[in-house]
């Protein structure tokens, strides 16, 4: 092998130069470089190590994505933190701990548009006032399964993508509030109660509860994980379901007779339990707290959750159908609804300050990630 001396004149100037090029600066700037972008990988890429592969790519452990990924008791199951949008849909089909998240949402989502289209063509939405609370509130029905469903299926795009997917589902649950608090206004509300200031003034309470629904959940995507972050978003959705639920409440302890022997009665009171099933569900994040990693694809809280609140929604709607129904003779004489903008306007108003709100926060999240 030749040695140093063996070259020619030309090649050792031309290494000497090279050598003599590597500043003290750009080895600085190179080894910088380096620490950053092994920065960046920690941040918003799992290591190699992974469970096994799905349709949309490898899987991971907990201890693999970043910990604004994470959720409480799920170990394995996770979707890379920086996956595209067919990765995402291809997701749905693989075993991931967001699947049934999706699945539990999506396809109730199907049967509420089912539901609205069998309506649609026995009941006339276009010139009969009287149904225009429930196309509202089975509207909203459709939505908000749905947004859940788009935002547990795209959530892993990036950091921004998830908050701005829960924006998304926390808007389309203020309005289902308020397509809940029309419905029982129109067709549930106790008969005592109807011409009195509470009555009169009842959809504007719910209207002022969504608005505040939409922001304090989205605050709370700001707010670091603890149990002031947990109160604060169960009850931003909590505080408008006991609204709207006080004055069927009323109805069913101190019904009068017309109201006592209504069909509806045992639907109402079963979507509560339903209802309460599926806050306790929520908060207490069982089964997977007590067994972490034995519920991480199929029967942890959250998926439970949303069969809770679907079941609570189907009986929901089977008691506003009846007392529509079984209440129309009563209702009519003193209908109030006869202008579009009390059930429809009213929630495409909402829809749209939602819509305002949430372009506040994405505006606010975006300055946010600029600065970090």
């Amino acid at each position: 092998m030749p040695s140093d001396m063996d070259k020619d004149p030309k090649s050792r100037l031309f290494e000497s130069e090279q050598m003599t090029d590597i500043s003290p600066g750009k080895i600085n700037n190179g080894l910088k470089s380096r620490v950053s972008e092994s920065e960046q990988m920690t941040d918003t890429a799992p290591s190699s190590e992974m469970n096994n592969n799905g349709l949309s790519g490898p899987l991971y452990k907990v201890d693999q994505v970043p910990e604004h990924f994470h959720e409480l008791f799920i170990l394995r199951g996770y979707r890379h933190p920086k996956s595209s949008a067919l990765q995402c849909v291809l997701s749905v089909f693989d075993a991931t701990n967001e699947t049934l998240n999706f699945w539990t949402h999506f396809l109730p989502s199907c049967y509420f548009l089912w539901m609205l289209k069998g309506l649609a063509e026995t009941l006339d939405f276009k010139h009969d006032s009287y149904t225009w609370p429930l196309l509202g509130y089975v509207f909203s029905c459709c939505i908000f399964p749905l947004a859940s469903a788009v935002a547990h299926t795209f959530n892993t795009m990036s950091h921004k993508a998830r908050h701005i997917c829960f924006f998304l589902d926390y808007a389309a649950l203020s309005v289902f509030t308020l397509g809940v608090a029309t419905a029982y206004r129109a067709y549930s509300f106790p008969s005592q109660l109807c011409e009195t200031w509470y009555g009169r003034y009842f959809i504007c309470g719910a209207v002022v509860n969504s608005i505040l629904c939409t922001a304090t959940a989205c605050e709370t995507r700001f707010m670091k994980p603890s149990l002031l972050r947990k109160i604060l978003r169960l009850g931003a959705f909590a505080l408008p379901y006991v609204y709207d639920s006080v004055p069927l409440m009323f109805r069913l302890l101190f019904c009068e007779s017309d109201d006592c022997g209504l069909a509806s009665t045992y639907f109402h009171t079963r979507q509560f339990v339903f209802a309460f099933l599926a806050a306790f569900l929520y908060t207490t994040h069982l089964p997977e707290r007590f067994y972490p990693g034995q519920f991480d694809i199929i029967g942890h809280s959250h998926q439970l959750f949303h069969v809770s609140s679907i079941l609570a929604t189907f009986d929901q709607l089977q008691a506003i159908l009846l007392d529509m129904q079984q209440r129309r003779v009563n209702r009519l004489p003193v209908w109030t609804t006869t202008a579009l903008h009390d059930s429809i306007n009213v929630m495409m108003y909402i829809m749209f300050i939602n819509t305002v709100i949430i372009g506040l926060f994405s505006l606010r999240l975006l300055r946010k990630t600029k600065m970090m």
